[in-house]
């Protein structure tokens, strides 16, 4: 079920995904167009294929005991939730909430918008609040700040112009603007992957580790 690795997480972290825009209810007009999981090897039919059976995976009763015997037969370490898609409803949420409380022993982590429906929100709330889970809520010019971050809740900001947010905790950049060579706007960084200094350094996300540590 769950995969090791790629060129921006490195390969200490698993990784876990579901098809975009399909899966992701509290999508914004901006972050649908520059959906990177629209784009490159996620259009190959065994990457299609894959994520559809990930999905329905996901609706099976015994998910999460498979889940778990998963990751404690692989001694997985870190787990990146869905590098495409995102938490669908409260009821499949809910289900990574006992994946963790049964795993504790794994840092987990995921970028999320679907913190915008209610009832999901509620459920990603709780995820926030266990210490092995380090929860970003996305969001860009169209979303704003929410109204409500829960504590432990850090801000992930897609930067697709010149727009800055008055707050926000990371900023991830469309490609076009990925070559000026600054680490941070203000005092906030940018994910280190995604600038020219990075790439030059080899920077992924297990040996940068901001995301989860």
């Amino acid at each position: 079920m769950l995969m090791q690795g790629n060129g921006k997480l490195g390969q200490a972290i698993h990784l876990w995904s579901l098809p975009a825009v399909k899966s992701c209810p509290g999508r914004s007009t901006i972050c649908e167009r520059w959906c990177y999981a629209k784009t490159g090897h996620f259009l190959l039919p065994s990457v299609k294929e894959r994520l559809k059976w990930n999905l329905a995976q996901t609706r099976r009763g015994d998910f999460v005991p498979r889940m778990v015997n998963e990751i404690n037969r692989k001694g997985v370490l870190v787990i990146r939730i869905h590098v495409s898609g995102d938490f669908g409803t409260a009821e499949y949420a809910a289900k990574w909430v006992e994946i963790m409380k049964q795993c504790p022993q794994v840092r987990y982590y995921a970028y999320t918008r679907s913190y915008r429906v209610p009832e999901i929100a509620a459920v990603l709330e709780q995820m926030a609040q266990l210490c092995c889970c380090r929860l970003w809520y996305s969001i860009d010019a169209e979303t704003g700040v929410p109204p409500h971050v829960p504590v432990a809740v850090r801000l992930a900001y897609l930067q697709v112009d010149d727009d800055t947010p008055e707050l926000c905790d990371l900023y991830f950049r469309v490609r076009r603007l990925r070559k000026e060579r600054q680490h941070r706007i203000g005092l906030t960084l940018i994910c280190p992957h995604e600038t020219p200094q990075g790439k030059e350094r080899g920077v992924t996300c297990g040996s940068c580790q901001h995301c989860f540590r």
